[in-house]
């Protein structure tokens, strides 16, 4: 018998009255405190891929508090980068450069810090709101949805972030390709036929999502810091001015936060746009409803500040939306995700809205509170973190390198790990060079089994016959006409011009 979700929610925050829990929840929103403020090109996936070998061991619920607060925290304070030095700072924190550091110079810093954290706090309540009343309104619709419509719907999705990420549409359809063909090697689950595993038993079950993903993202990253020797070179502005005062300026413009909000909401739900897109989405917003703006923006405007830090924030609740309840990851972090709940026993989307709905609404608490507690360490620690973001290269790349040989080792305790993290790290490092989309292929890898059982499900139910379904053949026009257009007009654009899953946020 399911429960109802009322009972649900109250049990998922009962989940959370547990010491480990909150102190898991409390280490992640330091985790991603520390990402957000660190010039070094530290992004998510890259923190994701560091964990993942690590919490996959531990309870659920404890992994679950530590990931879901490094990223509800990581956009919330990642400000400091854009006011105090004029660099962008998380994937969604780039169009706050252009009023924010004027604002630092000025002598107006914590006003504009205070603002980005209330506007960030609000928007991250809003968006764990939208997926509070979509869990309810998403639930008849899920019990229709069988396996040939979520195998469409991924097919849709996975396609749309392979032409949208990188610069290049072509090499990100390659580079999903091969995500997807890394995830066929191994023993297929349904028939229990051998593929790809050329007599290596190491390869029986497949390579580990967490070891690849540590490889593509930790390599390069620790690469890139030792050989073009990253970091902030130039003073800070003067950290002067009144917290306060933005957050008197974030309650004025209140209205400018729930519409922007809502901006990212939308951006964290299309397949494919991702973090890079939100901030510069809620910016042009404001820039073009707001009055006076003509004139002020880009000369230190508080209100070019509050929109893209509120976008920012809320795409997190559209993100997991989407995740939990199609079980479609929209990013590398949200593909992570899933790869951690699946090594905890959950399939995220239908089959976990019907049979675990207390895990989601456990989620949606600790996204909430964990957004409550980011907003309250950016008022508190602002000095502190200030300097924060002053460390050099030098001490960065030896930890990460540390950490990455450590957290491929503990996966399987197999020395051979450790020749398939390098392996893969030197591929990573070259596909972006060569401008071949990482998260892309980190999508492919991830979605290759849920989409294999799927197609597998429906086959075995139905034959060819599925492909006649109602609700399948709309929902594969959708997708056939919007990846022909999208890729005509990245094509016809110059494919240099269009959207991309950004650096510091899991970018080729």
């Amino acid at each position: 018998m399911e429960i109802s979700l009322f009972d649900a929610a109250a049990q998922g925050l009962m989940n959370l009255m547990q010491f480990k829990v909150l102190f898991a929840l409390l280490v992640g929103v330091s985790i991603g405190t520390f990402t957000a403020v660190a010039p070094q090109g530290i992004g998510m996936p890259l923190v994701y891929a560091m964990l993942l070998p690590v919490v996959i061991k531990w309870e659920p619920l404890t992994g679950i508090a530590l990931l879901i607060g490094a990223s509800s925290v990581s956009a919330i304070c990642a400000a400091y980068l854009p006011v105090l030095f004029g660099i962008p700072g998380g994937g969604g924190s780039q169009a706050t450069v252009l009023d924010g550091y004027p604002m630092g110079k000025r002598g107006e810093a914590r006003r504009a810090l205070g603002a980005s954290f209330m506007a960030g706090g609000m928007g991250c309540l809003i968006g764990t709101l939208t997926l509070v009343l979509a869990i309810p309104a998403a639930r008849p619709l899920i019990y229709l949805m069988g396996s040939p419509e979520l195998f469409v719907v991924m097919l849709w999705g996975l396609s749309m972030v392979a032409v949208l990420s990188g610069r290049r549409p072509v090499k990100g359809l390659i580079a999903a390709a091969f995500g997807l063909l890394l995830a066929t090697v191994g023993q297929q689950a349904q028939s229990g036929v051998m593929r790809f595993v050329f007599d290596q038993p190491y390869l029986l079950d497949g390579i580990s999502i967490s070891i690849i993903a540590l490889a593509l993202f930790g390599i390069p990253s620790a690469l890139d810091l030792a050989l073009t020797r990253l970091g902030v070179e130039q003073q800070p502005a003067p950290l002067k001015g009144s917290l306060f005062d933005g957050v008197k300026d974030s309650l004025r413009e209140w209205w400018l936060v729930v519409r922007c909000s809502f901006v990212g909401v939308w951006v964290g739900i299309v397949p494919g746009l991702g973090s890079q897109v939100v901030d510069w989405l809620a910016y042009g917003h404001a820039a073009q409803t707001c009055k006076g703006a003509r004139e002020s923006f880009g000369k230190g405007d508080v209100r070019g500040v509050i929109a893209p830090e509120s976008a920012n924030d809320a795409k997190d609740g559209g993100d997991l939306i989407t995740t939990l309840l199609l079980g479609f990851p929209q990013g590398v972090v949200t593909a992570l995700f899933i790869v951690a709940l699946l090594a905890w026993g959950f399939l995220p989307g239908p089959e976990m809205v019907k049979k675990n709905p207390e895990l989601i609404y456990s989620i949606v608490w600790i996204q909430g509170i964990a957004g409550i507690i980011g907003t309250l360490v950016g008022f508190v620690l602002s000095g502190q973190l200030a300097k924060l973001a002053e460390l050099r290269y030098t001490f960065m790349v030896p930890i990460l390198f540390l950490f990455i040989l450590m957290g491929a080792f503990s996966v399987n305790r197999d020395p051979v790990d450790l020749f398939v993290v390098v392996s893969f790290g030197i591929l990573g490092y070259f596909m972006r060079r060569f401008g071949y989309p990482r998260p892309a292929m980190i999508l492919g890898l991830v979605l290759g089994d849920l989409m294999e059982k799927y197609l597998y499900r429906s086959m075995m139910a139905y034959g060819f016959s599925w492909l006649l379904r109602p609700a399948v053949v709309v929902l594969l026009v959708l997708a056939m006409a919007s990846f022909v257009l999208t890729l005509r007009g990245r094509l016809k654009g110059g494919e240099g011009g269009g959207v991309s899953l950004g650096r510091r946020d899991g970018g080729s």
